[in-house]
């Protein structure tokens, strides 16, 4: 019997991920959807009640109280993913949690771009 390829299923949906070590993870898609680099410093937010999370630009962002953090050359965002999650009330035991990318939004002057939960099919 001859082998067979196996086809492993990625996505190329732009989406942020939180794993179950909080880690904070903006795929490669979204960083192309974004025009975004690696080191760049982001501003994150959340929309509690449509569990979303949204991130701008820090040098375009002109967001009062808000700490920038940076990308590193891997996707990640140090330190945001346990504050994210517990303001979102998140278990993190269904860890992967899945953002997709649904747009920008304009929201207090800044453009914010916007992830939403995806709820999983358990």
């Amino acid at each position: 019997m001859p082998f067979e390829p196996i086809k492993i299923a990625g996505t190329t949906l732009p989406t942020i991920t939180i794993d179950k070590y909080y880690r904070l993870r903006i795929t490669r898609a979204a960083m192309r959807e974004l025009k975004w680099q690696p080191f760049q410093q982001v501003v994150v937010s959340v929309d509690v009640d449509l569990k979303r999370i949204g991130l701008a630009r820090q040098e375009l962002a002109k967001v009062p109280n808000a700490t920038p953090a940076q990308i590193n050359e891997r996707g990640y965002v140090q330190k945001l993913g346990r504050s994210i999650a517990d303001k979102l009330a998140l278990e993190i035991d269904s860890a992967p949690l899945a953002f997709e990318y649904v747009g920008p939004v304009d929201e207090g002057g800044t453009r914010w771009y916007a992830f939403e939960l995806v709820e999983s099919a358990e």
